[in-house]
């Protein structure tokens, strides 16, 4: 009688827990550089660029609080840009 010489493996399985936690960073990630993008379209210049008479005013301040957003894949953190209005007649 013959021996079988292939084994029988384990069936693979997807890990999903590793498929989330990418969700979870590319998301992040996304919103993050929504925001961002926001604050450089509101403020008609990219960061670190100088403020130029058309370009209005508006200057950034850094972050606020760290914000967490539920969504189905899991929580997120995001920061949320500052924005003050360089304006003197407010």
């Amino acid at each position: 009688m013959e021996k079988q010489s292939t084994e029988v493996r384990g069936t693979s399985s997807i890990q999903w827990g590793n498929l989330e936690a990418w969700l979870r960073t590319q998301g992040q990630g996304f919103i993050q550089q929504i925001l961002d993008e926001e604050v450089s379209v509101f403020l008609a210049r990219s960061k670190s660029q100088r403020r130029t008479p058309i370009s209005g005013g508006g200057y950034r301040t850094g972050y606020g609080k760290p914000r967490q957003l539920a969504l189905s894949c899991g929580t997120i953190t995001v920061r949320r840009p500052r924005v003050r209005d360089g304006r003197s007649d407010l």
